[in-house]
């Protein structure tokens, strides 16, 4: 016999298990509640605890939805009001694989994250919701001006300006998962003195983009949104997937990867490599190094890359949003590969040097990929257009219109 807690509530629970979008069901969604480890919150986890509770299934660690160490019938209560959006707290997993219990609902947040974090909370349509953001989000992202303009800066993704968050109340302060050692005895101490929960979740890579989104989908009460978001993604990192997929070591570009700087580049275990590069069909001439260094530009000579790709940002070099004049980028370009030697290089003698801003990454790797797919392969990527999928994101998810420049020279030439 089924056990249910809330008193008369079946039929509403069976239709709302029909008419829920399906979430993604790659990852394993990283909030207790999620008794079955899928990808979404629904009745199917209030059964696999009903079954755990009678000893006819293993305890799972998501399915304790109290966070109390103990599964038992207030955990599928907790797990139905969770379903319904009714639930006074929510405990996720972050991103440094912490258990931060969070209070609900969650209508105060700040965002550290760059311009990553608060694009975010726009494309969900909580704007209002934030109150403080990274400086940079607001010097460095244009698109964003019409949202955030009202909204204080507290400081930068590494250093916060701790007094004032306090000041702003936040529930949550969100932060790169990359920057929690960085600050995070100060800064955590000093927000949990204050009830506030430091919240690392990066929204911007590919590799934890849907456990991420549909995490803050759970705490932002958004769950459809968060789905959609997903579905983009999916569709497009599929698309590139699917046409790299089989293909061999020969049929692959040898590429030279320049992260902002002169001669700096990115080998194994660093973001532009593993998360980026390798899934779009390239073999990096540096994936002998570990991380990010500086090379001796003989060695870039020696190995001879067929495609030279460097990533840009607007406050090195214009580009990105609202950017109509291309010729800081056309010189920084002409200046890449008129280096000493580098006339030799089949990139440069084959015209394959490019620049990409970083801006164009955001919190849709789906649109920074696609940039780099059709660099790599413009013959296996000929159809596709990252400029229409990136002004697609803009209008579905910002409601603004496509402007700017974000790779140099234009794709559309290849």
């Amino acid at each position: 016999m089924k056990i249910w807690i809330l008193a008369g509530i079946t039929p509403i629970m069976l239709l709302l298990c029909c008419t829920l979008p399906a979430a993604a069901s790659d990852y394993t969604l990283g909030v207790f509640g999620n008794a079955n480890e899928d990808g979404t919150i629904d009745l199917q986890d209030v059964e696999y605890t009903e079954r755990i509770v009678l000893g006819l299934n293993n305890q799972t660690q998501l399915a304790d939805a109290e966070y109390d160490d103990k599964i038992n019938i207030l955990d599928m209560t907790q797990t139905e009001l969770i379903i319904f959006g009714m639930e006074k707290e929510l405990t996720i997993i972050d991103d440094v694989e912490r258990v931060v219990t969070i209070d609900m609902p969650l209508e105060r947040v700040i965002s550290i994250a760059g311009s990553y974090g608060p694009e975010t909370f726009c494309a969900f349509g909580v704007q209002d919701g934030l109150v403080g953001v990274a400086d940079y989000a607001k010097e460095n992202a244009p698109h964003l001006n019409s949202f955030l303009e009202d909204i204080p800066g507290v400081g930068g993704s590494k250093t916060p300006d701790v007094e004032k968050i306090l000041e702003l109340k936040p529930q949550i302060v969100h932060s790169y998962a990359c920057y929690y050692q960085l600050h995070s005895e100060n800064l955590e101490a000093t927000l949990n003195a204050a009830g506030i929960k430091l919240v690392p979740i990066d929204f911007h890579k590919a590799k934890t983009h849907h456990n991420a989104v549909m995490t803050m989908g759970y705490l932002l009460n958004r769950r459809e949104r968060a789905n959609e978001l997903i579905d983009f993604e999916d569709e497009h990192l599929g698309l590139i997937e699917d046409r790299i997929r089989g293909l061999t070591d020969e049929q692959k570009p040898r590429v030279y990867l320049e992260s902002y700087l002169d001669y700096r580049t990115c080998g194994s275990g660093g973001y532009l490599h593993d998360d980026v590069l390798i899934p779009c069909g390239g073999i990096n001439i540096f994936e002998d190094v570990t991380g990010t260094i500086y090379i001796d530009p003989e060695a870039a000579i020696e190995k001879n890359p067929q495609v030279i790709i460097r990533t840009i940002h607007e406050g090195m070099v214009p580009s990105g949003y609202g950017v109509t004049n291309t010729s800081s980028m056309g010189e920084l370009r002409a200046d890449t590969m008129n280096r000493p030697g580098w006339n030799h290089l089949d990139a440069v003698k084959n015209g394959r040097v490019y620049l990409i801003s970083t801006a164009a990454s955001s919190t849709h790797a789906s649109v920074f990929h696609s940039y780099f797919a059709k660099c790599l392969h413009p013959e296996l990527f000929g159809d596709i257009n990252p400029e229409a999928i990136h002004a697609e994101w803009f209008e579905r998810y910002l409601g603004i219109g496509y402007d700017g420049v974000w790779a140099y020279p234009p794709l559309e030439s290849l």
